[in-house]
Formats: C-alpha cells, sequence, structure tokens
C-alpha cells in the first residue's frame, strides 16, 4: 500500500470520527500533492456540502466530471451539489447525459426526478422516477427496505409513492411528444382508448363477441373479418406465396417438427388450447418473430421469406409483437376456442399447405376455409378456434399486423402506450414477488 493510500485512509477514518477540520486538511494536501485525485476530491466535496458550501463542492468536482464522463459515481455527487447551489438546470443536464450512457444505472434515474420535481417540472420527474422504480425492481432492488440502501429508503418510497399516483399522468405523458408534434386532435381516439382502460367510463365492446384480453381500441370498426389488401403490402406477401411456401416445406422436412407453440407461452396449459382425436395433438412454430424478439437463425435459412417480412411494416411493439411463424397444426388436432389480446392489432394468415376439412372458425360468426395462397386477416379479440380434421399437416404462415384503421400516429402513439403499460405490469409483478415499499 502506497503513502497516499495510507493517508487517504487516515483521512477517511477522520472524517467517519468526527474530527473534520484535520480529515479536511489531509484531503487538501492530497489534493494539492495530487491534483485530480478522486476520492480525495469526493470527500472534500461532501464535507463541503454538510457545512452547506455547496458552491466549493461544485467548484472542487466539475472539472472532475468533465475529464472523467463516464464515472457514474462522480455525477451522483455533482448533481446534488449543482442542485444545492442552485444550478438545477446544469444537474438536469449532467443527469441526463449520464442516464444515456448508463440507462441502467438506476440511482442516477431517481436523482433525476428530484432534480425535475425541484424544477417544477411533476411529469418529467414522474417519467424519470418511473425509470428508476421500473428498472431497479425488475432487477430485484427497491423492493422492501433489505433490498434497499438506507440512505436511498426516503427518496425511493417518495418515487414509488408519487409513481403509483400518478399512473394516470405518466401514461397520457408516453406519447405527450406525438400530441406538441401533430396535435391534439390526432390522438383524440388515442385518449378515448386509454381513458377507457383506465376505467373512467365503460369502453366494453358493443359486440358481445368481442373480449380483448388486455387492450381495447373502442373507435375501430369491429368487424370479425378485415379485407387483407387495406394493407399496401398485402399483395407483395401474396405474390411471394411459392417461396415462402417451398422455404416452408424444405425446414419442416429437415427439422421433421418444430417447437411446440404453446411451450413458448407463459403460463398456458395444452389441455385449455389444444386437444385431438385419435392423435397426440401438436400445435408447432418455426418463428421469425416472437414476442418481439427475432429469431436470427430462422430468418438465415428463409432469406426469401425474411426479405419479404423485412420490408413490411410490421406491428413492432417491445416484449409484445410481431410475432410471425410458419404455424403447422398436425392432423387430428383442434385449437380450443379462445381470445387475444388487443384489436389495435390484426392476425394474418397465408396459407401454405392445406389439406382438406382444415378451417378457422370465428365463434357466432362463420367458418373460414383456408385456401393456399389466399391471405385472410381476422380480429383475433373475437372468439375463434381452428382444427385440421385431415390426415395430413397444415400449414400457414401466421403473423401479426396494425389494425389498418389506425393512423400512422395513431400507430407510434398506442405502441409507445402499451409499452409502459407493458413496463407498469413488470413492476406490478415484482411489487407483488415481495413486501412493497410503503
Amino acid at each position: 500500500m502506497s503513502d497516499l493510500d495510507v493517508r487517504l485512509g487516515h483521512a477517511t477514518y477522520l472524517a467517519k470520527s468526527g474530527q473534520v477540520l484535520q480529515a479536511e486538511l489531509l484531503f487538501h494536501d492530497i489534493v494539492k500533492e495530487s491534483p485530480g485525485n478522486i476520492p480525495a476530491s469526493r470527500a472534500l466535496a461532501q464535507l463541503a456540502l454538510s457545512r452547506g458550501d455547496a458552491l466549493g463542492a461544485v467548484e472542487l468536482l466539475q472539472e472532475l466530471v468533465r475529464t472523467h464522463p463516464d464515472d457514474a459515481q462522480l455525477v451522483l455527487d455533482f448533481a446534488p451539489a449543482l442542485v444545492a447551489a442552485g444550478r438545477l438546470i446544469g444537474a438536469i443536464m449532467i443527469l441526463e447525459s449520464a442516464v444515456e450512457k448508463h440507462p441502467k444505472h438506476h440511482s442516477l434515474w431517481l436523482l433525476l426526478g428530484h432534480a425535475r420535481q425541484a424544477l417544477g417540472d411533476d411529469v418529467g420527474a414522474l417519467q424519470a422516477w418511473y425509470e428508476a422504480v421500473v428498472g431497479a425492481q425488475r432487477e430485484g432492488y427497491w423492493k422492501d427496505e433489505s433490498t434497499t440502501p438506507a440512505h436511498l429508503l426516503e427518496p425511493v418510497i417518495h418515487a414509488i409513492e408519487r409513481v403509483r399516483l400518478g399512473r394516470r399522468e405518466l401514461l397520457f405523458g408516453a406519447y405527450e411528444d406525438l400530441r406538441k408534434r401533430y396535435g391534439a386532435n390526432e390522438l383524440k381516439r388515442v385518449d378515448r382508448a386509454l381513458t377507457g382502460y383506465l376505467r373512467e367510463w365503460n369502453s366494453a365492446p358493443t359486440d358481445r363477441r368481442q373480449r380483448p384480453k388486455f387492450f381495447f381500441f373502442p373507435d375501430l370498426p369491429n368487424t370479425p373479418y378485415h379485407d387483407p389488401f387495406l394493407h399496401p403490402w398485402a399483395g407483395k406477401l401474396c405474390s411471394s406465396f411459392a417461396a415462402i411456401r417451398e422455404d416452408a416445406l424444405r425446414v419442416l422436412a429437415e427439422d421433421q417438427h418444430f417447437q411446440d407453440f404453446l411451450k413458448l407461452s407463459p403460463n398456458a396449459k395444452l389441455d385449455d388450447y389444444l386437444r385431438g382425436e385419435g392423435v397426440v395433438p401438436a400445435w408447432e412454430a418455426f418463428f421469425f418473430y416472437r414476442r418481439g424478439e427475432r429469431f436470427d437463425a430462422n430468418h438465415a435459412r428463409c432469406p426469401r421469406t425474411s426479405d419479404v417480412l423485412e420490408s413490411i411494416d410490421l406491428c413492432r411493439i417491445a416484449d409484445q409483437a410481431p410475432e410471425i411463424c410458419f404455424s403447422v397444426l398436425q392432423s387430428g388436432s383442434h385449437i380450443l376456442p379462445h381470445y387475444g389480446v388487443s384489436n389495435v392489432r390484426l392476425v394474418m394468415h397465408l396459407p401454405l399447405l392445406v389439406p382438406p376439412d382444415c378451417a378457422l372458425n370465428l365463434i357466432d360468426v362463420g367458418e373460414h376455409r383456408w385456401q393456399e395462397g389466399r391471405l385472410v386477416m381476422f380480429d383475433d379479440t373475437f372468439q375463434h378456434e381452428a382444427w385440421n380434421r385431415s390426415k395430413q399437416t397444415r400449414i400457414v404462415l401466421l403473423m401479426d399486423c396494425w389494425n389498418p384503421h389506425l393512423t400512422p400516429v395513431e400507430r407510434i402513439a398506442v405502441k409507445q402506450l402499451i409499452e409502459m403499460i407493458s413496463r407498469f405490469q413488470l413492476a406490478d409483478r415484482a411489487a407483488k414477488a415481495s413486501v412493497p415499499l410503503r
């Protein structure tokens, strides 16, 4: 251990034991002898703040922050000094830069929330606290006193309570950037859907057959089946039928079987979704996307199909969509009646291999008999089922797509809104897993 380290340790001991003046003199000597010494400079800044000398703390730290821009701990020291010195905008700017570099550093988000609140930016504060709380709880922190450092307990409790109380404000804020850019009138229907989601009015579908499990957009046509060619890319998908079909048959021949569709779905029970007569029922999938995750190896195996898919304006919602696969329903299998999650996206089928006695059925609406190469698009928030009563395999390209009755601006707003709702749900599940902070 060097002489400098010994003196630094002694100065730290003096500070902790209350011998502040002696500690400060020793820290000053260290900084004079070794300019830019981070531990000594940080300690001096903390001592300056403790006696109310915020400007002194700022002066001690600002050059270090400039020369060490990636040191998150220095930012955590420097920003409170700026706040104490009344330099709120400077504190916010440096914290915003820091969270861009360290998006998973929850304490930076927490401090940014408090700085924004001090400046009077309540919505901005909520957004920062939301990032702090959701991110920390997702990783198992800040869920109770045992997972929260003592010095953070009070600000964390404050942030959690503000996020709970400000959920409505945060959800509306999820697409506030679009409101400023395009005007409130462009987002009226999204606002109405959100207030319905928040149960501020009864937004239940007027058609009793329609029951979305997650999010309902009330001002869209409630047609069970939709014209696929409302999407401008539908023609390209149809014209690529032969190449896509060839890809599907080739990989099925190579693999013999694909992944079990239902085993990849959380909490899905086979008996609730699939049955069959005289055979082991099987619903398999060769995924290109699953809840937004791209299966690169499968794209590489089917480059022509991949090229078509990547040329389409896909419904992209983090951790939700798209979901695109070769859906294989084996002989004698019956996908039981069920509902989809939201009418903001529809389901498109491009039938690739269809033996006799196979059908898609929307309950109380009617059957659709797939025809190879002929697109069908439907709203899966209507209860639906499918079966293959033949002795052969049925294959369709199954894919999510945006409801074509949403405007381009509404699509972006819905994406941003649903992503925030989903993250709230993750935080709620994390909080329920332990004793929450109160």
